[in-house]
């Protein structure tokens, strides 16, 4: 910004120097910063030297141990989100028992890419054609239309006799 815009703005030459005097303390300040800033950095690049120079002194083969945590951790992690993605598609497929269909898939020609595992879906075909009830059935039972009638109300049973003369040997009522 120069002072022949400001004043070309409409403000006069006195007004254009508090600008730039303004300005010239907020540059200051942000350069105060980030002078901070830097000296911070370069003090936090020196202790990270510092310390693997010590790492290297202890143990030798620190970085291949840390880069073989790092792996496991990795792998661990993957297979945690292969197991909730295969749970999800399972249940996304209506499986009744989650557990018993997984006993029944080859999960390791199974790969999870993103969101969906790719090869399930010809797996879970082939499950659903010899292992049906493992599934919800996308049919509705038959319903039933109504109760079945029992004895007619002047015949009794074997059964109701029998309860009848209990009842009668132990003073209960006769219903």
């Amino acid at each position: 910004m120069k002072k022949e815009e400001l004043t070309a703005l409409g403000l006069t030459e006195d007004q254009a120097e508090k600008v730039f005097a303004l300005h010239g303390k907020d540059i200051t300040k942000l350069q105060g910063a980030n002078a901070a800033i830097t000296t911070e950095r370069d003090n936090y690049k020196a202790q990270l030297d510092t310390a693997n120079t010590k790492l290297t002194g202890y143990d030798p083969e620190w970085k291949a141990k840390a880069d073989t945590a790092a792996t496991t951790a990795q792998k661990q992690v993957d297979a945690i989100k292969f197991d909730y993605a295969l749970n999800d598609a399972l249940k996304t497929a209506k499986a009744k028992d989650v557990t018993g269909v997984k006993a029944h898939l080859k999960t390791d020609a199974l790969k999870l890419d993103g969101d969906n595992i790719l090869g399930l879906k010809e797996q879970l075909e082939s499950v659903k054609k010899d292992y049906g009830f493992l599934f919800n059935s996308e049919e509705k039972p038959p319903q039933f239309s109504g109760a079945t009638p029992g004895p007619s109300a002047g015949a009794l049973t074997d059964k109701d006799k029998a309860n009848a003369a209990l009842r009668e040997v132990f003073g209960g009522s006769k219903e």
